[in-house]
């Protein structure tokens, strides 16, 4: 619920906004871009686990902040993607007041994508992927019915779906649904996770009247339709059930074959190889009776299947994977990957991803690759 000091904070946070955006628009060449926006979200904490069911039994409003740029197209790949909105939302709820829960703070950088292409009304989906802050979680004594997360800091994933209504040229009225999420990938149990479902409303308002014209310059024939090859050396760590244990680390080896799909090139989809060794695998093994006589016999292989999408030097990565081999059979024979490729030059990659087993954290991955 929002007491009247969480008001004023959230008001003071929507001044400190357009006090920074109006500096931005004085001293910088984004300054036909920038809009600040307020939103207030109404929700619940989804219990995807029978004994989360009483962690959040309450609906609770969540308070968003954004700081907005528009596009215009002066990046070819802004008019790739249909000219999408790139935003910094800073979220807070108290979660509906949750003893074992506490509060969420999180900074989330975003892309809105404009699904239609009308003047006033239009349909965008929102992904987003930043940094977040749970001031409690799990401890052995003063907080052991927090099974949801095990760590202060985790990672908050944002998606939604979201209706924008141009009101005026500098005023535009929000409404959206959506889920939020925060997960520390496994790094530190126990980490089932909290997913907020939520409905949403705002408004929006431009900070100069001047509008940046539209660029078109696109030329299909302009891009390369040739296959790619990435190939990544990776590294993860764990952390099994119970808490407080060790930490495990994983080697990954992993390659995707990539071919470009539609006339923009800003697709792409694949398959390739995964080769893991992960520790805990041989402490999983050992629990159950089965001890590893040699490295080899935890090597775990994969198959991947792969759709890129292409913001420039950023891709973003959805994998879905299957072990034709597993000695360990606790993980199932799937498992998922969401990763972000960053390239460095014309051939070099940076990774970082999140791997699950049918979306059950697994670890968090990091890494360095090539592109030929």
């Amino acid at each position: 619920m929002l007491n009247k000091r969480n008001y004023k904070a959230f008001f003071l946070l929507l001044l400190s906004l357009l006090y920074i955006s109006s500096a931005l628009a004085q001293t910088t060449p984004f300054k036909h871009k920038l809009w600040v926006e307020a939103k207030l979200h109404y929700g619940f904490v989804i219990p995807h686990h029978e004994n989360m069911v009483n962690l959040a039994a309450q609906h609770f409003c969540m308070m968003e902040a954004d700081l907005i740029q528009t596009s215009n197209g002066d990046k070819l790949w802004e008019q790739q993607h249909y000219y999408p909105i790139k935003g910094i939302s800073l979220l807070y709820t108290d979660l509906g007041g949750s003893t074992y829960l506490g509060k969420a703070f999180a900074v989330i950088p975003y892309l809105d994508f404009n699904l239609t292409r009308k003047k006033k009304l239009n349909l965008f989906f929102r992904f987003g992927a930043g940094l977040g802050y749970l001031s409690k979680h799990y401890t052995r004594t003063g907080n052991y019915k927090n099974i949801a997360i095990g760590s202060h800091f985790n990672a908050a994933i944002q998606l939604m779906y979201e209706l924008r209504w141009r009101a005026t040229p500098r005023l535009d009225i929000t409404a959206g649904i959506g889920l939020t999420h925060f997960s520390n990938g496994a790094l530190k149990i126990p980490n089932l996770g909290i997913n907020i479902g939520s409905v949403s409303a705002g408004c929006a308002y431009k900070i100069d009247a001047v509008q940046a014209p539209l660029v078109h310059s696109l030329k299909a024939e302009a891009f390369s339709r040739k296959w790619e090859f990435r190939v990544f050396a990776l590294f993860g760590c764990s952390e099994l059930y119970a808490a407080y244990g060790p930490k495990f680390p994983a080697y990954i080896l992993s390659g995707t074959f990539l071919k470009p799909i539609g006339k923009m090139n800003k697709r792409r989809i694949g398959a390739g190889f995964d080769l893991f060794y992960d520790e805990a695998t041989i402490e999983s093994l050992d629990r159950i009776g089965q001890p590893v006589k040699n490295a080899v016999e935890v090597l775990r292989p994969g198959i991947n299947f792969t759709h890129q999408f292409n913001f420039s030097r950023l891709s973003f990565v959805l994998q879905f994977g299957v072990y034709p081999y597993t000695k360990y059979k606790g993980d199932g024979y799937l498992y998922d990957r969401l990763a972000l490729h960053y390239r460095i030059g014309k051939h070099y990659l940076i990774q970082l991803g999140i791997k699950t087993h049918l979306f059950r954290a697994d670890m968090i991955e990091y890494g360095i690759g090539y592109k030929f």
